[in-house]
């Protein structure tokens, strides 16, 4: 590997800095490092149970350790490529390689996916036709489903809460479902945040993106987990 223990402690703190700098609201912060650090541990544990080799559980830990790197200031659907363009550069200034630093990149740039609740904005924005390019290596695919996995859990399910508290669009349309239903903006927030977290559920379970039974048995147990929760 190229990188080292020291090295992802560096790029942790980067990440966090260029949050700062753009003035991101500090719980808004809080829940995108925790996210930020979940999707790394998934990655971990799925990486040795799929048997990657070290070059590839190094892209997947540098794609998961910066993949959200843009995100909470600027373009929300352009997070995802943006934060490509961030990693490469930061990658370049800390003297990786530069197919390391692409490979990165690219990971970060399709790490979006083909459906769910950004892919259904985008499309509003950008037009029916529209859709992100599909990770195309089983690094990227495994980025990609470990960040929705995240979803999942009570704390992914609180940073999609704390989300659409910080998103106008998010904020309107649950006031339009808490007049219609007759409940709280605050419950229709929930109802949302839960729909969002069962439709992550259904992508992996349905396994066209990454079809990995480690996973799909682990989604499982964070399904049961989170509905008894909340």
């Amino acid at each position: 590997m190229e990188t080292t223990e020291e090295d992802w402690r560096l790029m942790r703190e980067r990440v966090r800095k260029n949050y700062e700098e753009h003035r991101v609201a500090e719980d808004l912060v809080e829940q995108f490092t925790v996210h930020n650090r979940q999707v790394e541990d998934f990655v971990a544990k799925f990486s040795e149970a799929e048997n990657f080799n070290d070059k590839e559980k190094e892209i997947a830990i540098l794609c998961s350790i910066l993949h959200d790197a843009t995100k909470g200031y600027g373009d929300f659907l352009e997070h995802g490529k943006e934060g490509g363009e961030f990693a490469k550069a930061l990658l370049g200034d800390m003297g990786f390689s530069e197919d390391l630093a692409e490979s990165v990149r690219l990971g970060i740039e399709r790490h979006m996916g083909r459906e769910g609740y950004v892919a259904a904005r985008a499309k509003e924005k950008y037009g029916n036709d529209f859709e992100y390019s599909s990770p195309r290596t089983k690094v990227g695919q495994l980025v990609y489903v470990c960040d929705i996995l995240t979803q999942i859990t009570e704390e992914g399910f609180n940073k999609i809460l704390t989300i659409r508290k910080a998103d106008p669009d998010c904020i309107r349309a649950d006031m339009a479902v808490a007049e219609e239903k007759g409940i709280s903006a605050a419950a229709a927030a929930r109802l949302s945040a839960l729909e969002s977290a069962k439709k992550s559920y259904e992508i992996i379970m349905e396994g066209r993106d990454y079809p990995m039974e480690s996973v799909r048995a682990f989604a499982q147990e964070l399904w049961i987990d989170l509905q008894e929760k909340i």
